[in-house]
């Protein structure tokens, strides 16, 4: 049914600074060169598998530098071993290492990071580290322990230490006895120094500097970065130091638009994964296809030179050239040259009438961007002048994005009352995001949601249940439930990402770790594609099961809908 009032919607007031981002399920533009996605290897547990042959896979798994398929490894073992044990404990460990040397490969494959190693010095790395620390200290959602903050940023200069690619960028050697020594001497002085304030740990950062530098040959303002990537790394899942192109590929993402291929791809050990190609961009027209692989770009081979390095070369500015080599899925092979441009990437996709008939209308929600409200609201018109009364709406897979614009699509549907609540230390964190009635659209709706349903994503599949507007279908979100600001540093062309709040939905439940549970449950009995959605000739549970929900629901002028 029509929207009720006038057919504008009430803009709503812009926080670019509040995002939610998942970045284990990003999907990776050609602009974006954080491998944060899982690589295809898939290993495999069986019910006979146990908890020590784990242990030893993953081991090897590590002594080949393979980081991205230990953690998959460990991390599908603790999903199916929820019990706390000394073995559960120690691979807990072992993902917190894992990921953290994925982390230093992600910086030395950065070139605008190994460009501040050389620009940068002492004294300009501690201010950077001074700004950073600063927001830790007024932002972050719960009181920093600084200690910690410290003995966090030595553990990852330590592995950086023994990084392959962080040993081949400072020519280091192996030395076990060095190290031993190194690490001895830092640990006695820590235990010592009382640690307060973000004052002492610039302090410490500036001591363990000139030790690292006197015991490895390594530039101070090294040091300094690389503890303070490890200090807010480790704060918690999902802070992190941005270098200047992540910080760029951000705001990218959150304005929905970039200067690249148009594509979104995985980093894989020996390729870079076609996983989207963007309707319109270079590689579009260039005829490259979902599923198709590069193996080189400029003349040099993955994996000669690192995938996440190849990644890095794709970008690059408006109207320059790149060349590539493209595998094709039926195994033909192509070299081309494509010019970069400015692509836009659509935040609603898949806009359609599913039944005519019943006026079941369909869209797609990849992410919530800057401009997702009004691509909704345009979609929601469409749809209505194709008849549409009744409505699925599609958040699978969506890892979320802005919490204004998830807010602003909750208000289409939600006639009053809290759409989503946020609560942090810092008293501007708390805010109650209220829905207005100007512009609600009436119709019986279904919500359709999966494991990979985060952040952004879990406020709206949380506020359209707890408001009983419609009917949330297939299986538990992922369950993050905090809120990141971005913050760009006024010291050097970086940004911070911080956890500054944590959301909660309109009947008080708390999301992180929990999810947002659906009203149906319904499992894909296919393997979903990358995308969350499954093959074509698969029949899709999920999607089917919110068609026949709304075929059986009568048409209503109220805001409470799908009612028992």
């Amino acid at each position: 049914m029509k929207p009720s009032g006038l057919n504008g919607r009430m803009r709503r007031r812009e926080t670019t600074a509040t995002i939610l981002l998942h970045a284990a399920v990003l999907a990776l533009c050609l602009h974006w060169a954080i491998p944060a996605l899982a690589q295809s290897i898939e290993p495999s547990l069986t019910n006979t598998a146990s908890l020590v042959e784990v242990v030893s896979e993953g081991a090897e798994l590590e002594s080949q530098g393979n980081w991205r398929a230990a953690v998959k490894l460990y991390e599908a073992t603790l999903k199916s071993h929820p019990e706390t044990t000394e073995v559960t404990k120690q691979l807990k460990h072992r993902v917190e290492l894992c990921k953290a040397q994925l982390d230093i490969d992600r910086r030395y494959n950065d070139s605008s990071y190994k460009r501040s190693v050389h620009q940068l010095d002492l004294t300009s790395s501690k201010a950077v580290y001074r700004e950073v620390l600063s927001k830790i200290d007024t932002y972050f959602y719960t009181t920093p322990n600084w200690k910690s903050l410290v003995k966090n940023g030595v553990w990852q200069l330590q592995l950086a230490i023994s990084n392959t690619q962080f040993q081949a960028f400072y020519k280091l050697t192996d030395d076990t006895q060095r190290d031993a020594a190194f690490k001895q001497r830092i640990d006695q002085w820590l235990q010592r120094r009382e640690i307060r304030n973000y004052h002492d740990v610039l302090f410490a950062a500036e001591y363990i500097s000139r030790q690292t530098q006197q015991s490895y040959g390594i530039p101070p303002q090294t040091t300094v970065l690389e503890m303070m990537a490890g200090s807010i790394s480790l704060l918690d899942r999902y802070s992190s130091y941005l270098t200047g192109s992540e910080l760029d590929d951000m705001f990218s993402q959150i304005n929905g638009n970039f200067v690249g291929l148009g594509v979104e791809l995985r980093i894989l050990d020996k390729c870079l994964l076609i996983d989207r190609v963007i309707q319109g961009g270079p590689a579009n027209q260039a005829g490259i296809q979902k599923g198709d692989r590069i193996i080189e770009v400029d003349r040099k081979i993955i994996p000669q030179i690192a995938a996440a390095a190849a990644a890095d070369m794709l970008k690059g500015v408006h109207d320059s050239r790149v060349e590539i080599v493209v595998v094709a899925t039926d195994g033909s092979v192509r070299r081309m040259q494509l010019t970069r441009r400015r692509v836009t990437v659509p935040s609603v996709e898949n806009i359609k009438m599913l039944d005519v008939q019943a006026g079941i209308g369909y869209l797609r929600i990849r992410s919530f961007q800057k401009n997702t409200a009004a691509d909704v609201e345009e979609a929601l018109w469409q749809l209505h002048n194709q008849g549409m009364r009744r409505l699925v709406v599609d958040v699978r897979s969506n890892p979320g994005g802005l919490v204004d614009s998830a807010v602003a699509v909750a208000d289409f549907f939600v006639e009053k009352g809290t759409i989503v609540s946020t609560r942090g230390r810092s008293v501007n964190e708390d805010v109650d995001y209220q829905a207005h009635d100007l512009g609600t659209w009436d119709m019986p709706l279904a919500v359709l949601i999966d494991s990979k349903s985060a952040s952004a994503a879990e406020i709206f599949a949380g506020a359209i249940k707890d408001h009983e507007r419609g009917k949330v279908i297939g299986t538990v979100s992922f369950g993050k439930g905090s809120v990141q600001g971005i913050f760009p540093l006024a010291s050097y062309d970086s940004g911070l990402r911080l956890t500054t709040a944590r959301f909660y939905s309109p009947d008080g439940h708390m999301i992180s770790q929990k999810g947002v549970h659906p009203d149906i449950e319904v499992s894909t009995v296919a393997k979903p594609l990358a995308d969350g959605t499954l093959p074509v000739e698969q029949v899709d549970p999920i999607l089917a099961a919110g068609i026949n929900l709304l075929r059986e629901r009568k048409v209503v002028s109220v805001n409470r809908l799908l009612d028992n």
